[in-house]
């Protein structure tokens, strides 16, 4: 039998296929360079500023698009067999990688430099990424390709030299600065310890109705109930009472009586500082030689101070936690929660603020496996029990009455659970997070006796309301009432509830959801990734520009009252409400306004 010859199938194929193959190989590599090859290039260059060294993750990818463009395109100029296609891919591509480049950076450059001059600089940096990946395209010489290889390669050595991160916005917006610019440590002259004369020491006993103790207020819902704002701005604009210079860091105020605590940082040391609300005097500052910085989310403490019979519970960025007396500052105990819990810190720092109850108070420490909470008497710091089933986040606890039953919930990496108050024993638990296992924003209690609880979180994942139910054998189930994939993704604020509707800033901007049913009502008003509170039916945001602003929470439309230019750089902390004094702060300042409320039919100014 003989045997058959081999067939040569370059030869054999029909001409359409082989005009097809070079098309194909263009129509890849079109799609790749820009999608990515930008992409791995923008995510390497930016997080490498950030974090002083570039991510390998980044850096395999942005050498397997290289090298899978470069096997696309090589040659492939005399394959094309077209003088004007040729001519319009030389042009084209790096016309469309200008473009593109040049959107992106635009869309993701902060305030602090003008885009005219980061855009440009930043587009000249990419160059080499697309000349190296398409320089075989035709056959120019060795020369030629280093050649403008090393001539590109100056671009980004140029930037790098020129141009330093200053942190990021919420929605990822980088802040680039020029590297010569002084690194400024807000914070680092104010003075780092006073002691109160034995006369004039503040009491934080004398308690009052509009007191604001605690992060999120005296419920931890951020809302404030009985504080009667007039809603007109316009007419009746608030009064600023004192601004003052702060150490950075994103702690609130807690308020009680005439007094308001909050943490900040001071260059090496880590402070929680009592001021006086009429006039912002400094009453004493407690010191810690402590100090957590994150290049993304900058220095500082994060949690917020918690106010109980007087005295001060404090937890920094590195997981000190501290009771101090509220007279003097001065420390009845101190421990270090990661170290007594075997526990670690995150990317952003410890940022849980303490939950006071009864006797004792309850904490969060993060990196802790199989637990997430963690109890200490009030009395000495020593610890009850440690509880919660997976690792904390930078949710705060909460304590919730749900069908009868007293729980402590905590927002972690893997979503929401409810922990038994006595003892921390896990209950349940639901999972609902994105890839980056970043959850912040608290949940929110829709109906006790139903238990019905709102949870919602960012980067893409939206909202659920939740309905945990305790069965016979003492477990829980959780059923979902409704999922709104992609709705109302709280990033790091916390949605209010009013009137059986929830309002929270979506990935930035105001929006509206009917809380029985999950619908979107309406989304709009671009504040940014700031806070909100409300006020009876009144909502105070504040803006991450800094800006306050006053709406009327309605179903059907976004009302705006009025706004207030309260600070002007970014503002993540969350504003606290005394009454008709509200405090706001960000990284640098505070301000302290008086608000004008409503007495019978008047205004009172």
């Amino acid at each position: 039998m003989t045997p058959s010859p081999e067939i040569d199938e370059t030869e054999t194929a029909p001409p359409d296929d082989r005009r097809k193959a070079p098309l194909l190989r263009l129509g890849l590599a079109l799609i790749l360079t820009p999608a990515l090859l930008i992409y791995a290039w923008g995510r390497l260059l930016i997080e490498g500023m950030i974090n002083g060294r570039p991510g390998a993750r980044n850096v395999v990818l942005l050498g397997i698009g290289i090298a899978v463009v470069i096997g696309l395109t090589t040659g492939l100029s005399s394959r094309l067999k077209s003088a004007t296609l040729n001519r319009r891919v030389l042009y084209g591509v790096p016309a469309l990688w200008i473009l593109i480049t040049g959107t992106l950076i635009w869309m993701f450059t902060g305030r602090l430099l003008p885009k005219v001059i980061v855009v440009p600089l930043f587009t000249l940096a990419s160059l080499w990424v697309l000349w190296l990946a398409w320089m075989f395209f035709r056959p120019w010489p060795w020369k030629a390709r280093i050649g403008g290889l090393l001539v590109c390669g100056l671009f980004p050595v140029a930037f790098l030299a020129l141009l330093r991160v200053d942190g990021v916005l919420g929605e990822f917006q980088v802040e680039f600065t020029w590297r010569h610019s002084p690194i400024v440590d807000h914070g680092a002259e104010l003075p780092k310890a006073v002691s109160p004369a034995i006369g004039d020491r503040p009491d934080l006993n004398r308690t009052t109705p509009n007191d604001w103790p605690q992060f999120l207020g005296p419920t931890r819902t951020a809302i404030a109930n009985g504080s009667r704002l007039d809603p007109d701005w316009v007419k009746n604009p608030p009064r600023e009472l004192w601004r003052k210079p702060v150490g950075a860091g994103w702690s609130s105020f807690a308020i009680v009586g005439e007094y308001a605590v909050t943490q900040e940082q001071r260059g090496s040391d880590e402070c929680v500082v009592c001021y006086r609300l009429s006039d912002g005097r400094v009453e004493w500052v407690h010191s810690d030689a402590a100090r957590f910085d994150s290049n993304m989310g900058g220095s500082g403490p994060r949690a917020t101070p918690t106010i109980a019979d007087g005295r001060v519970y404090a937890i920094g960025g590195t997981g000190l936690f501290k009771c101090l007396e509220g007279s003097t500052g001065d420390v009845v105990w101190s421990i270090n929660i990661l170290d007594d819990n075997a526990g670690k810190n995150i990317d952003h720092g410890v940022c849980g603020s303490p939950l006071v109850t009864d006797d004792w108070v309850i904490v969060a420490p993060t990196g802790v496996e199989s637990a997430c909470l963690a109890a200490y008497r009030r009395e000495d710091g020593q610890r009850v029990w440690r509880g919660g089933r997976h690792r904390a986040s930078y949710g705060s606890p909460a304590l919730v009455e749900l069908r009868g039953a007293r729980q402590i919930l905590l927002v972690t990496r893997e979503g929401i659970e409810g922990s038994d108050y006595e003892s921390g024993k896990p209950l349940w638990s639901y999972t609902w997070t994105s890839d980056l296992h970043v959850n912040c924003s608290q949940p929110v209690i829709v109906d006790q006796e139903a238990g019905r609880v709102l949870f919602s979180t960012g980067y893409g994942v939206g909202s659920v309301l939740l309905e945990v139910t305790p069965e016979s054998d003492g477990a829980w189930r959780v059923t979902e009432v409704w999922k709104s994939p992609g709705k109302l993704k709280t990033k790091f604020t916390t949605a209010v509830l009013h009137n059986g509707f929830v309002y929270g800033l979506d990935e930035g901007i105001l929006a509206c959801m009917d809380v029985t049913t999950g619908k979107q009502m309406w989304k709009k008003g671009r504040y940014q990734h700031g806070q909100i509170l409300l006020a009876d039916d009144l909502l105070i945001v504040q803006a991450e520009a800094g800006d306050v602003y006053l709406v009327r929470p309605d179903p059907k439309e976004l009302i705006e009252l009025g706004s207030i230019p309260a600070l002007s750089t970014k503002t993540w902390n969350n504003p606290a409400l005394s009454g008709r004094r509200l405090l706001v702060r960000n990284d640098r300042e505070a301000v302290c306004y008086e608000l004008p409320v409503r007495t019978g039919n008047a205004t009172e100014q």
